[in-house]
């Protein structure tokens, strides 16, 4: 069975957008659970995504 050899740092970059995730959240969520989020981290969260694809379809 073929393993991608890009399966370590595609493993690291999901653990880093989750714990940025919940960082995230932990800081904007209101006393009624409304989420806010700025641009910033939109785009954060858009580029983590993209590079594990990236990484993911190249291997």
């Amino acid at each position: 069975m073929r393993r991608n050899k890009n399966v370590d740092l595609v493993i690291f970059l999901l653990f880093c957008l989750l714990i940025m995730l919940i960082v995230h959240v932990i800081l904007h969520v209101k006393v009624f659970v409304v989420y806010s989020a700025s641009l910033g981290s939109i785009f954060m969260i858009g580029l983590i995504i993209f590079l594990i694809v990236l990484l993911y379809l190249k291997a």
